[in-house]
């Protein structure tokens, strides 16, 4: 059932009504795709919602019985990884919670994603046993990539109402420095498109489409899309494969690239994609794709999962209701410098008692409410649990560091007891022009100073790599109780800091 692709429809086209006169469509299958869940259990309110609840799994799993049943045709439930990670609710039970919900929801696959190790590879396995659908990644090897661990099942085959789909799983290349080293030692993420190619065949042979379950994304800006999913769909033959769902940047995608459907649904329940293969008369096939916004409010949440979310929260009500500080505004995630990183940075500096602070901004997850702000609150934004430590690194490894953190279109990190002067237009690595230390003195490129980061940074995660051979000592302290101390010391509201400390600029003053 291989036909060729005649038509993506664009992100919330509906489908097409028939005309008079003409055979109706015939819907062959839909996918209903899911990404990123991070342990979102509970529904939660977004910038863009306008006050509307959103996602939470007891109204995803109605939302998408609904959206199976709306078709009238064969389903298959996907979600592209990340799914145990991030929130007090699954992480104090090692991600059973979420898997709890997600073989409610009724899953046939999953992709592996980078976060789904962060509790260790036999945590990992565990937590593959409980499910009742599959974990697949085919990129994933040992170390000198001749070998497949036997727990990475590199596809699957899904049968609904005598349609067959074969399920393909990728898992980010970037896993090593995206998750804590030490739990991915001896082993490989290797290229996605060799990966596919490798399965291809056998996966063709066998199944009437081909899905490919990618925790990997893209990005789409005012048009544009980029990112690793869509190098990946280059690298296949044309149409080679039917679909490829994405995941791993949190974003809305819906495009295609080398006559492939590629559709990423956001993160934390925000979002449900809907893909249904249509057999449109004479016209052939059509792949017909939609972004569903799961609103709480259209739909009577399911009562079992609604009962399972309330055990797995009483368990951890008495740690994550603590009231832990107030805040005066709300605190977000906005721009590529932003007060709540500045906050952590500062944090990290000053319950260390180093000379620098630095934060990856991938260890900052969510945003804060103003006001009493909560132990659960603070779990939400830093969950991974990351030691905090003090590294004894030179001005030149310092500097190296910040090389880094500015490579991209925007920084990748936050700063406590420095200010940066670097020009984006320059090459990357050759970006950092002055740098200057909190009491005004410039870095010195051969003078040693203590940095404070998470273990994870000091290991060599997020590619700072520069780190990974100085010497370090253990504060005692996980990132998120450095956080909670520092906010006890602060005058209550909290204001975080405001002022800018990385000034992109033609030059340093």
């Amino acid at each position: 059932m291989h036909l060729p692709l005649a038509l993506l429809v664009a992100l919330q086209t509906p489908a097409a009504t028939p005309k008079s006169g003409r055979q109706p469509d015939s819907t062959l299958l839909r996918v209903i795709a899911i990404a990123d869940l991070h342990g979102a259990l509970a529904p939660r309110s977004w910038p863009w919602s306008n006050g509307r609840a959103v996602g939470g799994v007891a109204a995803l799993k109605v939302w998408v019985d609904g959206l199976a049943r709306e078709c009238g045709c064969p389903s298959i439930r996907l979600d592209a990884g990340d799914e145990m990670q991030g929130t007090a609710i699954s992480n104090f039970s090692y991600g059973r919670a979420s898997i709890e919900a997600l073989n409610a929801i009724g899953l046939d696959a999953a992709a592996i994603g980078n976060h789904e190790f962060d509790w260790s590879v036999d945590t990992l396995r565990a937590r593959m046993k409980d499910a009742h659908y599959p974990f697949v990644s085919a990129n994933i090897t040992d170390s000198t990539g001749t070998a497949r661990p036997e727990w990475a099942e590199p596809w699957t085959l899904v049968q609904r109402n005598g349609v067959k789909v074969a399920v393909i799983g990728l898992t980010t290349t970037s896993t090593p420095t995206t998750t804590a080293p030490r739990n991915v030692s001896g082993l490989a993420f290797g290229d996605g498109a060799i990966a596919i190619k490798r399965e291809l065949r056998r996966a063709r042979g066998a199944a009437d489409f081909v899905v490919v379950l990618a925790h990997e994304g893209a990005i789409c800006d005012s048009g544009a899309c980029h990112g690793a999913i869509l190098a990946v769909a280059r690298g296949l033959d044309s149409a080679s494969v039917d679909l490829i769902v994405a995941g791993h940047t949190h974003r809305v995608v819906s495009t295609a690239v080398n006559g492939i459907p590629v559709v990423e649904a956001g993160s934390s329940g925000g979002a449900v994609g809907v893909v249904d293969f249509v057999r449109a008369g004479s016209r052939g096939r059509e792949v017909r794709v939609r972004i569903d916004t799961p609103y709480v409010d259209r739909v009577t949440p399911d009562p079992a999962l609604t009962a399972l979310v309330a055990r797995f929260q009483r368990a951890v009500d008495s740690v994550t209701s603590r009231p832990v500080g107030v805040l005066r505004y709300a605190l977000r995630r906005e721009g590529g410098e932003y007060g709540l990183g500045r906050l952590l940075a500062d944090a990290y500096r000053n319950i260390a008692r180093a000379d620098v602070g630095l934060v990856n901004n991938g260890g900052i997850r969510t945003e804060l409410p103003a006001g009493v702000v909560t132990y659960g609150d603070l779990f939400a934004v830093t969950p991974f649990q990351n030691r905090l430590v003090r590294v004894a690194v030179p001005g030149q490894v310092l500097r190296d560091a910040l090389e880094h953190a500015l490579a991209g279109d925007r920084p990748d990190a936050h700063v406590s007891g420095l200010e940066v002067w670097y020009d984006p237009r320059r090459p990357a690595g050759r970006r950092v022009q002055k740098v200057k230390l909190q009491d005004g003195r410039d870095l010195d490129a051969g003078a040693t100073y203590t940095l404070a980061v998470a273990d994870f940074v000091a290991d060599g995660g997020s590619g700072f790599a520069m780190l990974k051979p100085w010497p370090r000592t253990d504060t005692g302290l996980v990132d998120l109780d450095a956080l909670i101390d520092y906010l006890h010391v602060l005058h209550q509201p909290v204001d975080a800091p405001a002022e800018p400390r990385l000034h992109a600029a033609g030059r340093a003053p």
